[in-house]
């Protein structure tokens, strides 16, 4: 053969080993993604079966859930109170904002704001400082909204939101 058709050869198998690496790259890729996706929307329908209670909206593939955004928000104050930890003495400085969507329950949250201080705090009180992980605070806010809920008349509180905190 002659040195310009072996050049010509190994030139068309260096094209051909690029593509097949190129397509092998892409196609891992996409299909990394796609796992990555798949698992995490999993995460967020079986948070959905667990916590029926969490307020979300879908948009419109239904495949991406987000929670919902308040249109309306009472500021319940700074909360400085000791934890349950056993081992030392903990506390904890929080500020909370209740969010709700009915204009209405404005009054009513300020008519029963001290009951519903009192079932922040006996809920907070009972926590330890491990509790107040990225997920044990979207645990809390759930447990939160569960327990003071069911006192209001015009509506529900669809969020609880913390604007502020620090265990120390």
């Amino acid at each position: 053969m002659s040195e310009k058709s072996l050049e010509t050869t190994n030139n068309k198998i260096r094209i051909i080993l690029i593509v097949l690496c190129l397509i092998v790259i892409i196609g891992g890729g996409a299909f990394g993604t796609y796992m990555f996706l798949s698992n995490k929307n999993a995460k967020g329908n079986s948070q959905m079966a667990q916590n029926p209670n969490i307020n979300v909206n879908m948009n419109n593939n239904n495949n991406f859930y987000k929670p919902a955004v308040s249109e309306y928000t009472y500021d319940l104050g700074e909360f400085l109170l000791n934890l349950s930890d056993t081992d030392s003495k903990r506390f904890l400085k929080a500020k909370i904002h209740l969010g709700f969507n009915n204009k209405k329950m404005l009054k009513e949250i300020e008519k029963k704001k001290p009951v519903i201080l009192d079932s922040i705090n006996t809920v907070l009180r009972a926590k330890k400082h491990d509790d107040f992980s990225t997920k044990g605070t979207e645990e809390i806010k759930v447990e939160l909204l569960n327990k003071i809920n069911p006192m209001f008349e015009n509506g529900l509180c669809d969020n609880v939101y913390f604007t502020e905190i620090l265990v120390q």
